[in-house]
């Protein structure tokens, strides 16, 4: 009768055991499940149920030269202009630096500067950083997919108007084609800014106000390129434009760190 109570207990024990190892498990599952739905990774941006991030961005500014003062740096970015580059003055460290032109990578830019040296020798390389960009609200998906879009604009205008502007630097397309293929790009900019709109009406932070005025900055931009009539060569007018969306860009990650 003993040996018969201590195999009953042992066997008591042993599916309490067991329970209580299912319920450990099953509660890990769910916890795990719970992390990794509200963590969620794509393009570079990292969407938790809180935030929606973009990591820091570098570009590199091909620089013809840097001047003290403001009327010295508009003469030198004319004759910049009418040899084709953009003449964007670039601010910074109390200097102003006329860029000619914007790359994505560091190397990029070097091969243009080994070959500029030759007859400006001094051009430099400016980096341009562009802070990593945090918003903080409670949004939906739909709304988090409009947010995500709008940050992104940024960058996609910059490549789309850089590779429109190394087309017309090598006669692959003509003035009119390219004006063309801005127009698109300016209407892809009204559609994300009309939903942006749209959703955030009567709801906006402070931050998504930011963006807001941000991505109004840039569609005037491509707006004034698109009707643009300049003695300037019109791919200098495009390089200018994707200086200004760059620096629209970091501006408005400065103004959110």
């Amino acid at each position: 009768m003993e040996t018969t109570k201590k195999v009953k207990k042992h066997h008591f024990f042993g599916k309490t055991f067991s329970l209580i190892t299912c319920l450990i498990a099953f509660g890990l599952m769910i916890t795990m499940a719970d992390l990794f739905s509200s963590l969620i990774t794509v393009g570079g941006f990292s969407f938790t149920s809180e935030n929606i991030s973009l990591g820091e961005y570098n570009v590199y500014a091909v620089c013809t030269s840097s001047h003290q003062t403001k009327v010295l740096a508009i003469e030198f970015s004319e004759i910049i202009r009418n040899q084709g580059g953009a003449g964007y003055l670039y601010m910074n460290k109390d200097s102003y630096y006329i860029v000619a032109s914007i790359y994505e990578t560091e190397a990029d830019a070097k091969k243009v500067l080994e070959k500029l040296v030759e007859s400006k020798p001094d051009a430099q390389i400016e980096k341009i950083v562009i802070q990593p960009i945090t918003i903080s609200s409670n949004l939906s998906s739909q709304e988090k997919s409009t947010v995500s879009a709008s940050i992104n604009l940024f960058k996609n205008i910059y490549k789309k108007l850089y590779d429109i502007s190394v087309s017309l630097d090598t006669a692959v397309v003509s003035e009119v084609n390219a004006r063309l293929s801005i127009n698109e790009v300016l209407s892809s900019a009204q559609t994300i800014l009309s939903n942006f709109n749209t959703l955030f009406s009567n709801n906006i932070t402070i931050n998504l106000l930011k963006l807001k005025l941000s991505i109004e900055d840039t569609v005037k931009d491509l707006n004034s390129l698109v009707n643009s009539s300049s003695v300037f060569p019109f791919t200098s007018l495009v390089k200018e434009c994707y200086c200004k969306v760059i620096m629209n860009y970091k501006n408005l990650a400065d103004q959110m760190n």
